[in-house]
């Protein structure tokens, strides 16, 4: 069964952008441009391995879904990377302590994000994509 990662952006740009560098590792790919949309993927899709997402989307942040991921106990050992433009000194602090496995600084390399999620995902004993 193939990786499959939940990418979460309210730029449809950067999200696309993401699919096709995962798309391209072999990874099948869900994208949501907010955070209810991302849980609701999460309650009621088959399994999700990884998650990338975004910190600053409109209604809820980032913060709030790497906290309820962790929470979920379907998804609670999902491999998660924020890709964000926070200018906010403490951001990769504040999404590392909620639960972040890495965290990725706009402008980013999506060829260094699919590597670095396939780096954790093999830490982790997941299948290699």
């Amino acid at each position: 069964m193939p990786v499959r990662v939940l990418i979460v952006d309210d730029s449809q740009q950067v999200a696309a952008t993401l699919e096709i560098a995962l798309s391209n590792g072999g990874w099948d790919t869900i994208c949501a441009d907010e955070v209810k949309a991302a849980l609701e993927i999460l309650n009621t899709s088959p399994q999700v391995d990884a998650i990338v997402t975004d910190l600053e989307m409109p209604k809820a942040d980032g913060y709030s879904l790497i906290t309820a991921v962790r929470a979920h106990r379907r998804c609670a050992s999902a491999v998660i990377v924020v890709t964000s433009g926070s200018t906010a000194p403490n951001a990769e602090q504040r999404a590392m302590t909620a639960g972040a496995d890495a965290f990725f600084t706009k402008p980013y390399s999506p060829a260094a994000v699919r590597l670095e999620l396939q780096r954790l995902m093999n830490g982790r004993g997941q299948v290699e994509p």
